[in-house]
């Protein structure tokens, strides 16, 4: 349990989008230890899933619940145009709705409904619809009927209203969190602060473009924190590290052997794609803007995109591979999907490269 702790403070939280990505992540950097095991330990530990940075659905110790949603959270307006998206910020402003304003009327919404016990999504989703503006919702044709938007919808989660429940089976449920802080608090400045100085022990050298890709804050944000924490920071190769880890940057290695990565996967989050991948075809092909593909990592290397689907009882993993695989990562590559095949409920795994 302590192990699993580190690793999700380690790397600011894992990302469970698609589902199971996080239990993936940490069967990566768990030596010896199946998907299907981690997850198994997942679900009696302490980790709760919550909306993260960028509002992504992230695993998170409870100790970092308030610093990786209301930290997240910028309290002015311009920065939170950038968070809730250009067109919901659009939309709002022509309805004369602040964004503030906004923003403490989505957090009383999602709390006055769940203060009765846990709701599924479609039942939150409708309930929060009936209370707010019609701005705060659009049409929905796959379900017929108008609901507050996606990103919205997310809002209170990132403000650290509720969580989500442990998933079984494909209803998702939704519980209010045990949260005192919210992010138009004067005690959220710390935590915002403290973001930054836990993203750079994660992701240094970074720029604050790197904070905001990351969070999703947007530039002006980041670099504002950036300004706050200028006295804490030291100059690596024209971007910047937490002067106290310069030393321990100088001692990094890379890490050995192979792993399959998932898509979302908190190496892959990293904002500094040309330093993972400096070919811009390879970079095209593992960040797409849609559907993300997972990673194979060969001694520190990028070496291949992968994606994989369920045949039956057998898990089939395709790789793209973005030069020659010598045979003995290839067997690896094939010992890592047997690895993951049980946490897709399946017996068995294949590999081709295609």
């Amino acid at each position: 349990m302590a192990r699993l702790a580190e690793v999700a403070a380690d790397c600011c939280g894992l990302r469970n989008s698609p589902p199971g990505s996080a239990d993936a992540a940490l069967a990566a950097r768990l030596t010896g230890r199946s998907t299907e095991t981690v997850a198994e330990t997942v679900a009696d530990s302490p980790l709760v899933e919550v909306f993260g940075p960028r509002l992504v659905p992230t695993l998170v110790r409870p100790e970092d619940v308030a610093l990786l949603t209301v930290g997240t959270m910028p309290a002015d307006e311009r920065a939170l145009a950038d968070t809730v998206g250009p067109q919901a910020a659009k939309d709002l402003k022509a309805a004369g709705i602040g964004l503030a304003d906004a923003v403490r009327q989505l957090t009383e919404a999602a709390e006055d409904e769940l203060a009765a016990g846990p709701l599924p999504l479609g039942e939150l989703s409708a309930a929060m619809t009936r209370r707010l503006p019609e701005a705060m919702s659009s049409w929905c044709p796959r379900c017929g009927s108008r609901h507050v938007r996606e990103a919205l919808f997310r809002v209170p989660g990132g403000a650290g209203v509720y969580r989500l429940e442990p998933r079984s089976g494909r209803q998702v449920w939704f519980a209010l969190l045990d949260q005192p802080l919210r992010p138009d608090s004067d005690d959220a400045e710390p935590l915002r602060l403290e973001l930054v100085r836990r993203f750079l022990r994660g992701y240094a050298p970074a720029t604050p473009a790197d904070f905001a890709g990351w969070t999703g804050t947007g530039p002006t944000e980041a670099r504002r924190r950036w300004a706050a924490l200028a006295r804490e920071l030291a100059d690596v190769g024209g971007a910047s590290a937490l002067a106290e880890d310069v030393p321990r940057l100088g001692r990094a290695r890379l890490p050995e052997g192979v792993r399959l990565l998932p898509p979302g996967d908190p190496y892959l989050l990293a904002r500094d794609r040309a330093t993972l991948a400096p070919d811009p075809a390879v970079r095209a092909l593992l960040w797409p803007s849609l559907a993300a593909p997972g990673a194979v990592l060969a001694d520190g290397e990028l070496v291949a995109a992968w994606r994989a689907r369920k045949k039956g009882s057998t898990l089939q993993v395709t790789l793209a591979p973005f030069g020659g695989l010598p045979p003995p990562v290839l067997a690896a590559v094939e010992q890592e999907a047997a690895r993951l095949a049980p946490h897709r409920s399946c017996s068995a795994a294949t590999v081709t490269v295609g």
